[in-house]
């Protein structure tokens, strides 16, 4: 995948050294900085830290970029002042870092008075901004958005004085993406509307579209097109989407492309990305289940068949007739013994609430989420009969349900490229304890979370697997846990994200010392 090289953006002195280490103290409450990591082609390149200093007039402040290569070395800094802004994206191409703000001058200012309040300009926008390689800002567009603002009142200081605040928000947040070697594509929906714009390297606007509002919105630029996924609005929990096509040249649209079977059943989206192997866009995810899916929420009604199977879709063109679909169904029976109907897994005597899907070098897809067991409460079933002439008790036993479940460790299914689903793999995970069958599934799934990394050179991918406990990188193609990285250790609380191609970002935050630490480390 073509990669620009970070370290000559932006005229600055030149660092030889590739210190992938980096430490940063707590600053003043008066600092507030956001930090972006730089999309190229959906690769990350390097990163953004983008500061807000102190005010340079009544509603300006001043804001200085900083930036640093994938290997967390300084490269430069950009100051300039600009009404209050919140850096929303952040995109390269061909030599330029394109970033978009949400700018307003009243979102997060106080006023003295309602008077005054109401005397503000409601001006708001989604900026647009192109820095080149010598350090200058080239370009600045402003769309007008409506972040549907209100006035709201708050309890003041010791004198009963009130204060008075402007919220609002944008109905869909702004997605920016380089459309590799043509130019930005960029996505926003406020109060008023959705719009799609595309712009070239020299910051020209191409065209500006106006979308359909709907529930959600997925942008995804491939080497010449943008898509854009939609969800209906308020129609399913999950699916009921659809794919548009867009030529970036002139916005001309593509045939919109319902995302379901050919019996109407709708599909989940777990992935929408690019195959590693064709460089084609895919998408991936589940076939919902007609009557009984979209009623997830309990824990239970994971183990009540929401879903039948498993797809993924190639987009190798525009149409309908270009998409190369693979569905593969368990409630036909057709995978037992391996899957049951109900999805019920027999090798590890478990359902599988997946979770996250991708793509391998071998045009191989694996799913991968928890293993949930559903085991009768035997002792309330007693009871519950024990005390069955005294009417009121069993029903308040019964209330509470009869059933429990559990967590326990994570299946790796996978999805051969000739179309085969199997078993490939167990993670160990912390498992859960048993909760009631009936409790919100976010409350037993306990921040548990799945997802992939990839390490291009040596064409491996792996998987993360992050628990209450431990941070697993699980290599699939060697098919084990090569590195467990506890979440909490004397006083220091970790996590992890992405990195560079092949890498990962170690984030060590320490509470007391008040400093949060930054290691970039590789993935073998």
């Amino acid at each position: 995948m073509k990669k620009q090289v970070l370290t000559l953006l932006l005229s600055v002195s030149f660092f030889v050294a590739t210190a992938q280490t980096k430490v940063f103290k707590e600053v003043s409450d008066d600092i507030a900085t956001q930090t972006r990591g730089i999309i190229q082609d959906n690769s990350l390149v390097g990163y953004v830290i983008f500061t807000r200093l102190e005010k340079a007039s009544a509603d300006s402040f001043n804001y200085k970029i900083t930036l640093m290569d994938e290997n967390l070395n300084d490269i430069g800094t950009v100051n300039f002042t600009e009404i209050g802004l919140d850096l929303e994206g952040v995109a390269f191409d061909q030599d330029v870092l394109c970033l978009a703000y949400l700018k307003s001058s009243t979102q997060g200012k106080v006023f003295k008075n309602k008077r005054q309040a109401k005397q503000s300009n409601l001006e708001d926008d989604v900026l647009i901004q192109f820095l080149t390689l010598n350090g200058q800002i080239a370009r600045t567009n402003s769309l007008p958005v409506n972040l549907n603002s209100t006035l709201t009142t708050t309890a003041g200081n010791q004198w009963g004085f009130n204060k008075f605040q402007y919220t609002g928000s944008l109905k869909h947040e702004v997605q920016l993406q380089n459309v590799s070697g043509k130019g930005f594509a960029c996505f926003y929906g406020d109060a008023d509307g959705c719009n799609l714009v595309a712009y070239d390297f020299k910051g020209n606007q191409l065209w500006k579209k106006s979308i359909d509002d709907k529930q959600a919105f997925a942008l995804f630029a491939s080497k010449s097109d943008i898509y854009l996924l939609e969800k209906e609005k308020q129609k399913y929990i999950e699916g009921g989407g659809s794919l548009t096509g867009f030529n970036f040249e002139d916005g001309k649209s593509y045939p919109k492309i319902a995302m379901q079977d050919k019996d109407g059943r709708s599909l989940t989206m777990m992935n929408f990305g690019t195959d590693p192997v064709t460089g084609n866009p895919f998408i991936c995810g589940k076939i919902i289940d007609t009557r009984n899916g979209n009623h997830l929420g309990l824990v239970k009604n994971y183990t009540h068949a929401p879903y039948d199977g498993v797809y993924t879709i190639d987009v190798n063109g525009h149409n309908k007739k270009d998409l190369k679909e693979t569905f593969i169904y368990w409630n036909d029976g057709s995978q037992k013994p391996g899957i049951s109907k109900l999805g019920y897994m027999s090798d590890t005597k478990s359902f599988t609430v997946l979770s996250s899907a991708f793509r391998d070098y071998n045009g191989n897809t694996y799913f991968v989420g928890s293993q949930l067991i559903k085991k009768v409460k035997i002792g309330s079933i007693l009871a519950s009969v024990i005390t069955a002439p005294l009417i009121i008790p069993p029903i308040m036993i019964l209330s509470v349900g009869t059933s429990k479940c559990k967590l326990l460790n994570a299946n790796v299914v996978k999805l051969s490229s000739k179309g085969t689903l199997s078993l490939d793999n167990t993670i160990a995970c912390a498992n859960s304890s048993f909760w009631r069958s009936n409790t919100d599934f976010a409350t037993v799934n306990g921040g548990r979370n799945f997802y992939s990394l990839d390490d291009p050179e040596s064409k491996s991918s792996f998987v993360i697997a992050d628990d209450s406990k431990n941070i697993m990188i699980y290599n699939v193609d060697q098919k084990k846990i090569v590195r467990t990285i506890p979440h909490k250790a004397e006083g220091v609380h970790t996590t992890i994200g992405p990195a560079k191609d092949g890498h990962f970002m170690v984030i060590e935050y320490n509470k007391k010392e008040k400093y949060t630490r930054l290691s970039i480390e590789s993935l073998k």
